[in-house]
């Protein structure tokens, strides 16, 4: 079997699953259970904080085609989000596609109607390394987008982008998680891979992590691969 790293392994697949953003979480289900979905979304906040993850399973869950759940992780479509091979959710990172014809590409495929799901979902990561030109082609079509197409923009530098994208989203702070949440849910990741670790190994770690959980889980996994046996303090 291939090997998966910790943060891809323990990716939350229902908003439940989430720590540290509980208003956001409750904000964003009760836009789909009252089928509230807007036609933009800014998800901004430090690395590791859950933007890239909010995102996905927001882009899950509105393509659910069980209407009695908000995800119910067995339709065809949960599944095919889960494999990362879903038709309707593409996923950008501008870091590499930053320039206007990689959005402009990007804006002729809107028309497109969804495949399988009820919306084509667009989720462009490190929005704000889009350049000025690529900016300015975004905004006319979040202006103006087709009703099947939802953008889902995550920035760790919301200054970068520019005020007019800003006031045509729905904006989410995403705020640094709390030290206390990440060693409990390491204990979990630990105790789920069958290892152990030191009392207080666990709270060294999240201390270490600066809020993000990627961090703590990047932290967690040196330490699981150098040390055998139990995990210490000491050796963190």
């Amino acid at each position: 079997m291939t090997y998966q790293s910790l943060y891809r392994k323990y990716r939350p697949t229902q908003f439940e699953d989430v720590i540290g953003q509980e208003t956001i979480v409750k904000s964003l289900e009760n836009s789909i259970i009252k089928n509230k979905i807007s036609h933009a979304y800014l998800f901004t906040g430090p690395r590791g904080t859950g933007k890239t993850t909010m995102a996905k399973l927001m882009a899950k869950s509105i393509n659910c085609t069980d209407e009695g759940k908000v995800i119910c992780g067995q339709c065809e479509s949960c599944k095919q989000a889960d494999a990362g091979s879903h038709p309707d959710i593409v996923e950008i990172d501008a870091a590499s596609n930053n320039g206007v014809e990689e959005i402009r590409t990007l804006i002729e495929r809107v028309k497109f109607t969804p495949i399988i799901g009820d919306y084509k979902v667009y989720i462009i990561d490190e929005v704000h390394m889009l350049s000025q030109g690529a900016f300015n082609a975004l905004l006319k079509t979040l202006e103006e987008p087709p009703s099947h197409v939802v953008f889902i923009l995550a920035t760790t530098e919301i200054h970068k982008v520019l005020p007019t994208i800003i006031s045509r989203c729905q904006r989410y702070d995403f705020s640094r998680i709390d030290s206390d949440l990440i060693s409990k849910r390491l204990d979990q990741i630990v105790e789920s891979e069958n290892r152990e670790i030191e009392k207080g190994a666990s709270s060294v770690i999240a201390s270490l992590s600066g809020g993000g959980m990627r961090n703590a889980l990047t932290i967690l996994e040196q330490a699981l691969i150098l040390n055998d046996d139990l995990i210490t303090k000491d050796a963190i």
